[in-house]
C-alpha cells in the first residue's frame, strides 16, 4: 500500500471509529433512553384514579361529565343510563371540592352541574332513575345541580340548514360552529366527497415539509365495524359512512429525537382535516387509536397498516342529518393554560 494513503489511515482512524461510536450512541441506546425516561416521567404524573392533585382530579371530572353529555345527545334517548359514569363523576366532583376550596368559581365544575342538570331535567317522570342520582351527591351538591343555571354542560342541537353555508364563513366562526358529530344521515359518503377536504388539509405544515401523515379511507360498512369493535370508543352509535384513519410514517424521519414527531404532525394535519370537512358540509367526530397491544395489532392486520407507520387518530364522517344533539363540550378561557415567562 503507498504510503501516503497508509499513513493518512491510521491519523483518521481514531476519528472513524468516534463517528462511528457517536452515530450507534444516538442511535436505538438513545431511542430507549429517551423512551424510558418519558415512560417515567408520564407514570410520575397522570391522573390515575388514586391521584389527588387539583388537575387530576379535575381531568377526571371531565372526563366523565364528558360520558354523561355523549348519553344526552343520543338521537334515540335511553331513560336511565350512565349510572358507573354517574358514580364516577359523584366521586370526582366531591374530590374536586376537597381539592380546590375555590371550586364553586371553577367552569368546569359548573360543566359537571350543568351536565347533571340536563340529566335531572330529561329524567322528570322517570323517579326511580332521578332517586339513584339523587343518591350519589350530598343534600347541597343536589341543590347546586337542581339550580344550575349556566349552558357550560349539556347538549345542543344541532341542524343541517345551519351548515349549508360552510364553505362562505370566516375562519373564526367556522371553528367556532364546528361540533363534533356522532349520528349521521342514512346516506352514503363517496370517496369524491371526502377528496375536497383532504386536498385542503395538506396545506397543513410539518417538520422541515416532511409531510408524515397518511390517510386510510374505509367506506366499506363491515370493515367499518370491526374497526370500531377494536377501536371501542363508538359504542353505542350506528357506525359512520365514512372512517378515516391518519397515521404517521417514521420513514421520513431522521433520529430518536423525532419519534414523537409523528404525532405532532398527524395531529395538526387531523384539526386541519376536521375544519376542512365542516368547510364541506360534512360532519365528523375524531376518536382516539389508544389501544391495547391485541387491539392495535388485530387493526393493523385487518387494515394493512405498514409497521412503519404510527396510527394518530380515525375520524368518522357522515352527512348531517335533518337535526342532531351533541355534546356543549365547554373549552377552558385561554387565560386558564397560558403561562407567561418573562
Amino acid at each position: 500500500m503507498n504510503p501516503t494513503i497508509k499513513n493518512f489511515l491510521k491519523e483518521h482512524a481514531p476519528v472513524k471509529i468516534l463517528t462511528a461510536y457517536r452515530a450507534f450512541a444516538n442511535g436505538y441506546p438513545a431511542l430507549r433512553r429517551a423512551a424510558l425516561k418519558q415512560a417515567r416521567r408520564f407514570e410520575r404524573t397522570y391522573s390515575k384514579p388514586s391521584s389527588k392533585g387539583a388537575e387530576q382530579v379535575q381531568a377526571r371530572m371531565i372526563f366523565f361529565a364528558h360520558q354523561i353529555e355523549k348519553g344526552l345527545s343520543h338521537m334515540h334517548f335511553r331513560y336511565g343510563f350512565g349510572k358507573r359514569p354517574l358514580a364516577s363523576l359523584a366521586k370526582e366532583m366531591k374530590m374536586y371540592r376537597a381539592a380546590v376550596p375555590d371550586y364553586r368559581s371553577s367552569q368546569s365544575y359548573h360543566c359537571a352541574l350543568a351536565a347533571l342538570h340536563e340529566y335531572v331535567v330529561r329524567h322528570e317522570g322517570h323517579e326511580e332513575a332521578l332517586q339513584y342520582v339523587k343518591d350519589l351527591f350530598s343534600e347541597e351538591t343536589w341543590h347546586e345541580i337542581q339550580t344550575e343555571q349556566s349552558n357550560l354542560g349539556g347538549s345542543i342541537v344541532i341542524s343541517r340548514d345551519s351548515k349549508q353555508n360552510n364553505a362562505n364563513l370566516p375562519f373564526k366562526e367556522l371553528s367556532e360552529n364546528r361540533h363534533s358529530i356522532r349520528e349521521y344521515a342514512d346516506q352514503p359518503v363517496t370517496y369524491e366527497e371526502l377528496l375536497p377536504a383532504v386536498q385542503l388539509a395538506m396545506r397543513t405544515p410539518t417538520v422541515c415539509n416532511r409531510q408524515p401523515a397518511r390517510l386510510h379511507i374505509i367506506l366499506n360498512p363491515e370493515t367499518i365495524g370491526k374497526v370500531l369493535a377494536y377501536q371501542g370508543g363508538f359504542n353505542g352509535y350506528k357506525e359512520p359512512p365514512a372512517l378515516l384513519l391518519i397515521t404517521a410514517d417514521n420513514a421520513v424521519f431522521m433520529a430518536p429525537q423525532e419519534r414523537n414527531e409523528g404525532f405532532t404532525d398527524g395531529g395538526l394535519f387531523g384539526m386541519s382535516l376536521l375544519l376542512s370537512l365542516e368547510r364541506e358540509g360534512l360532519a365528523a367526530c375524531p376518536l382516539n387509536t389508544m389501544m391495547k397491544e391485541g387491539a392495535e395489532e388485530a387493526t393493523r392486520k385487518l387494515l394493512n397498516i405498514p409497521d412503519s407507520e404510527n396510527m394518530v387518530m380515525y375520524v368518522a364522517v357522515g352527512h348531517f342529518p335533518d337535526e342532531v344533539k351533541t355534546c356543549v363540550s365547554h373549552r377552558f378561557k385561554a387565560s386558564d393554560i397560558i403561562t407567561v415567562i418573562q
